[in-house]
């Protein structure tokens, strides 16, 4: 079986390549001939050489590709293609370019299956880590600089937490874009994979916070539910993440023990990070489950798996 991944943005505007490759690379582990390709760069390529799956990943949002025609253009060249939507429910609204294509899609929020046209039979597929990334568990330093550190863009709700948590007299390391000056231990600056594990190395614990926040999501409002990929990939290097955000599906991915700490509020951050402080060998335990559980379970190749099973099952519908 010869598959590409593509993406659903054009090169200029899409800043995350490098997922398509870590699915890519996916695929490749399953033992299939897989190749990453721009979406510019399909046409092309289905006229060199044929293949058996086009799966467009990412966004769908960029007017300049005109999903319609490439469609058109795959299955005239005998190839089935997927969509694999990776910003749901913040994209939603854009959502009606499918409706009329005719291909499977997978989304990275369950809470939006109900809202797809039937002819797209939606499935829920979370995104993942990549042993391209995974070097073994990070070794922490022997006393850790700061207590708590995430890296992403600066959403209102998440400046806000921030601040809360400043105030509350934790030391933080925040990494990304949009950040206040006036805000303690704020960098603006966005970190690729080595530098988010240089960062997990300097902090207790790492934060994971949701986006909440609607690009193109007013018409239903959907809440997002699923953990997002930052989840999995600090996972695989043993960081150990305090959940914040609003999923309650965080428990299927990790239960107790496996790394990530569902907190609500900043009473049990402090007290985590008590605990982090008198019983290091807990948090450092932590971070080992945590890589295990990952590698074992929430890899490209297990979600590429599972995607497969999906497109078989949406085939053999009557």
């Amino acid at each position: 079986m010869r598959v590409v991944v593509s993406s659903g943005t054009a090169d200029a505007l899409n800043t995350n390549q490098r997922l398509r490759q870590r699915i890519a690379h996916g695929f490749q582990q399953l033992g299939l001939s897989c190749q990453p390709c721009a979406v510019e760069a399909v046409p092309a390529l289905l006229q060199r050489q044929p293949m058996d799956l086009l799966l467009i990943t990412g966004s769908i949002a960029d007017p300049s590709v005109d999903l319609q025609w490439l469609v058109r253009r795959a299955h005239q060249q005998g190839s089935q293609v997927a969509f694999w939507l990776h910003d749901d429910p913040y994209e939603f609204d854009l959502h009606w370019r499918l409706a009329e294509l005719g291909c499977p899609v997978f989304s990275n929020e369950p809470n939006c299956l109900p809202y797809y046209p039937p002819s797209c039979q939606a499935r829920a597929l979370a995104l993942a880590a990549s042993p391209l990334d995974d070097r073994g568990p990070s070794e922490p330093l022997a006393e850790p600089e700061v207590d708590l550190a995430f890296c992403g863009v600066a959403f209102p709700q998440r400046i806000a937490l921030l601040r809360q948590l400043a105030a509350a007299g934790f030391r933080l390391a925040c990494w990304g874009e949009g950040w206040p000056e006036d805000l303690a231990g704020a960098v603006n600056l966005r970190l690729g994979p080595l530098g988010l594990r240089q960062l997990y190395q300097r902090s207790r614990f790492v934060l994971n916070l949701g986006r909440e926040i609607a690009i193109a999501n007013r018409r239903h409002q959907i809440a997002a539910s699923m953990p997002g990929p930052r989840t999995f990939e600090a996972a695989l290097v043993g960081a150990v993440q305090l959940y914040l955000g609003q999923s309650p599906r965080i428990s299927a991915y990790y239960g107790p023990g496996e790394g990530v700490i569902p907190a609500g509020s900043v009473e049990e951050v402090a007290a985590l990070v008590e605990r982090a402080i008198e019983e290091p060998q807990w948090l450092e335990h932590l971070g080992q489950a945590a890589a295990c559980h990952t590698r074992r379970h929430h890899l490209y190749r297990h979600r590429c798996h599972d995607l497969l099973a999906g497109l078989t099952a949406w085939r053999t519908q009557p």
